[in-house]
């Protein structure tokens, strides 16, 4: 027996515009008895734009890109150069530099430039150790994105790729870095071990979901509950260990060191 069933209402869905992206309308997606579904019409937005930069960069032609991509180039090229007189004019004064190798952000232009002057000195000489941009992605809103290595003599150095995305902002006419986010490669390849550790994390996230909502909404409570918990039933217990295993290794290297240089001693005189 064939039943017939009739929609007398519509259902009406909203798309909400994220950031970035241009604004959308919202549209009424009637349903009819006939079932007959009325197409949405598309919305334009601005594409993103993909440049491949050659190797030689950034000292390459930047010209083709938007001036937010030619901003970032030129706060590479000035670390390459260790100008921290350029760096420091490209960095606003609420800068956010978050790298994902360190625990937290560095916040305000003073604490961005005590860091890009740590890495610029730990470079070494500017002619050999440098950033070698591979792939500029520009989006809207004054934000790009870079793909990078480092370079030592025009030779890449193993571990060293990196992602690195900006939002710049508008300062008297002149495009400033106000938010840096910078993703290196890990050293460190798990492979299939990774997917396994992922797997046993989940586990336990589903297995507690209290207790894992109370810490990933405040994961810093938890690791200074560890720190506290180490400085009074660990550290008092170690530290005499580690004072005396590091006694114990300078007095090694001491007897080592007059070995050797007891038998230097008479390696000359036989030789003579």
């Amino acid at each position: 027996m064939a039943a017939a069933i009739g929609f007398s209402t519509s259902i009406s869905v909203q798309f909400i515009p994220t950031k970035g992206t241009s604004n959308l309308s919202i549209s009424n997606i009637p349903l009819r008895q006939s079932n007959t579904v009325q197409p949405l019409k598309p919305t334009r937005r601005k594409p993103y734009n993909l440049f491949v930069v050659p190797p030689s960069s950034p000292t390459s032609d930047t010209s083709s890109l938007s001036p937010a991509a030619r901003t970032i180039m030129e706060f590479y090229s000035s670390i390459n150069q260790k100008n921290l007189t350029k760096l420091e004019a490209l960095v606003a004064n609420d800068c956010c530099f978050r790298d994902y190798f360190f625990p937290k952000p560095f916040q305000g232009k003073k604490e961005v430039m005590h860091f890009l002057e740590q890495l610029t000195t730990c470079m070494g000489d500017h002619r050999n150790m440098r950033f070698n941009v591979e792939l500029v992605c520009e989006g809207n809103d004054y934000t790009v994105a870079f793909n990078w290595h480092l370079d030592w003599k025009k030779i890449e150095v193993p571990f060293t790729r990196g992602s690195s995305c900006f939002s710049l902002s508008v300062n008297e006419d002149k495009l400033l870095i106000k938010k840096a986010q910078v993703f290196i490669e890990s050293p460190i390849k798990l492979g299939v071990v990774a997917l396994a550790i992922f797997k046993s994390v989940t586990s336990i996230f589903d297995a507690f979901p209290a207790a894992t909502e109370w810490f990933l909404k405040s994961p810093h409570t938890m690791f200074r509950v560890l720190i506290k918990a180490y400085s009074i039933g660990i550290h008092p217990v170690i530290s005499p260990f580690l004072a005396w295993y590091i006694k114990l290794l300078n007095l090694t290297a001491c007897i080592l060191t007059t070995t050797l240089n007891i038998l230097h001693y008479i390696a000359k005189i036989f030789h003579k």
